[in-house]
C-alpha cells in the first residue's frame, strides 16, 4: 500500500509541476529549459523531463535559438498554437457573441449576432447550439480539435453545475445551460457569469495581468462586477458574488428587473441612457437625434453621437458616468482595488465616461484611495467575456486538476 500512495504522489506532484510549466510559459514566453528552471525553482532535469512529455503532447513547441548569457545558448519554447482550438461565447441579452482562437489565444474566427426581443431560452440555445455547429466546422478546417468551450451569461451562475439559476435581464431561471450544450458537444463546457468571465479575460490577457487586486464591471442592458482579490476571482459564500448593479442607490428608484428598486444598474444602464436622451429630445432640445422617431433610438446611435458632439447624447452620456463614479467610489472605498475597469458597449462611449466618473470619484472617494486606483477601459472592449470564454477554458487546461486527464 505504502508503494501504492508513494507512486501516486510523486504522480500528482509531477502534474502539479507540468501545469506550472504551461502556466509559466503562458505568462511569460518565451523561455529556454534554463530559464524554466531558474523561474520555478524545478531542478535542469526535472524541467527537461516535463517539456519532453509536454512537447510530446504537443501543448508546447520549440522556435529556434536564444541569446547565450553563458555557453550554449538554450532553445526557446511557447505554448503551441495548433494544440487545439479554444470557443469563447457570450449570450447577452439581445447578442449572442462567439469567438475561436487557437491555443495561444489568438483568434481564428469571430461572429455577432442580435437576436432582438427573443429571449426564450429554447430558442437561444437552439440558435446557440447551431452557431457553435458552424464554430466547430472552422476548427476542422483549420485541421484543429475543439478543446473546450467557456461561456458568459448576465445572471447568477452555479458554476459546478452549469445552470442559469437567474438572469433577471433574460428573465431566466434554474435554466442547465452546460447540459443542453454537453448533449450536442463533448468537450469540457464552463458557464460562469458574464463580468466574472470578463475579469478572467483582463486578468488572463489584457489590461489587469499585472493587477492582484482589481474589479471590472461590464455595462450594457444591466450592469455586472467581476472582483479579483488575492490574485483571484472573489466568489463569496456560495459562488455568487459580485452583482454590485443590484446595489440600491435610490431607496424608491426606479423599477429594476431583479424586482426590487433603485438598484445601481437602473441608473447607468444603456436603457438608462435612451431615457435621458428621449427626456432631452421631448423637453424640445436641440440633437441630431430628433432626425428620427425617439422611440427607434438605439444605443448605437447615441454612442456615434457623441463622437459627431451632439450635446444631448454627450450630456445623456456624462450624467450615466456621474453615476457610474458613484457606485465605483463605493468600490473603491469597499476594496481598495488597483484598478477599476469598465467593459461592456458603453466603454465606447469612455472618452466621456471616465473624466465623469473621476470627477465624482475625487469627491466620494478615500483620498488614500482615489489617488492610487486606476480607471480605464477593458482592452478588450465589448469582446471582454468572449476572449473571458476563453480564459475559463484554457485556465481550466491548464490546471493540474484537469491536466493529467489530457495527458498521456
Amino acid at each position: 500500500m505504502g508503494r501504492q500512495y508513494q507512486t501516486g504522489d510523486q504522480s500528482l506532484v509531477r502534474t502539479i509541476n507540468l501545469s506550472v510549466i504551461l502556466n509559466c510559459l503562458r505568462e511569460r514566453a518565451p523561455l529556454s529549459r534554463a530559464q524554466l528552471a531558474a523561474i520555478t525553482g524545478l531542478n535542469k532535469t526535472t524541467v527537461s523531463s516535463l517539456v519532453s512529455q509536454l512537447l510530446h503532447n504537443q501543448f508546447v513547441r520549440e522556435i529556434g535559438q536564444g541569446p547565450a548569457s553563458f555557453g550554449r545558448p538554450g532553445v526557446l519554447l511557447e505554448l503551441n498554437p495548433e494544440a487545439g482550438t479554444i470557443l469563447g461565447l457570450e449570450i447577452g441579452v439581445d447578442f449572442i457573441l462567439l469567438m475561436l482562437t487557437d491555443f495561444k489565444a489568438q483568434v481564428l474566427w469571430r461572429w455577432e449576432e442580435r437576436n432582438g426581443d427573443n429571449r426564450d431560452p429554447g430558442w437561444v440555445l437552439g440558435r446557440v447550439c447551431e452557431l457553435i455547429a458552424q464554430a466547430f466546422e472552422k476548427s476542422g478546417e483549420f485541421g484543429l480539435p475543439v478543446l473546450g468551450i467557456g461561456v458568459g451569461i448576465p445572471g447568477l451562475v452555479d458554476v459546478e453545475t452549469g445552470v442559469v439559476l437567474f438572469a433577471p435581464n433574460l428573465r431566466w431561471r434554474d435554466v442547465p445551460v452546460r447540459d443542453v450544450l454537453r448533449k450536442r458537444f463533448p468537450v469540457p463546457i464552463i458557464v460562469d457569469n458574464d463580468a466574472n468571465t470578463a475579469a478572467l479575460g483582463e486578468k488572463y490577457f489584457g489590461a489587469a495581468q499585472d493587477s492582484d487586486i482589481f474589479v471590472y464591471l461590464t455595462v450594457g442592458v444591466g450592469l455586472g462586477g467581476g472582483v479579483f482579490i488575492g490574485d483571484q476571482l472573489y466568489r463569496g459564500h456560495r459562488g455568487y458574488a459580485g452583482e454590485v448593479g443590484h446595489m440600491t442607490l435610490v431607496e424608491n428608484g426606479l423599477l429594476c428587473n431583479c424586482g426590487s428598486r433603485g438598484c445601481w444598474e437602473t441608473l447607468v444602464s444603456q436603457t438608462a441612457v435612451l431615457d435621458r436622451v428621449r427626456r432631452a429630445i421631448r423637453a424640445g432640445e436641440t440633437t441630431k437625434l430628433t432626425a428620427r422617431e425617439d422611440d427607434d433610438i438605439v444605443i448605437g446611435d447615441v454612442l456615434r453621437a457623441t463622437h459627431d458632439h451632439d450635446p444631448v447624447a454627450r450630456a445623456a452620456l456624462q450624467e450615466t458616468g456621474r453615476y457610474l463614479g458613484i457606485g465605483i467610489a463605493n468600490l473603491v472605498n469597499v476594496f481598495n482595488p488597483e484598478m477599476v475597469i469598465l467593459g461592456g458597449i458603453l466603454c465606447r462611449g469612455g472618452d466621456i465616461l471616465l473624466p465623469a466618473i473621476q470627477e465624482v470619484l475625487k469627491e466620494r472617494a478615500f483620498y488614500e484611495q482615489y489617488d492610487k486606483v486606476k480607471v480605464s477601459i477593458s482592452t478588450y472592449g465589448f469582446d471582454a467575456c468572449v476572449m473571458g470564454g476563453i480564459a475559463l477554458v484554457l485556465n481550466n487546461i491548464l490546471s493540474h486538476s484537469s491536466l493529467a486527464s489530457q495527458l498521456e
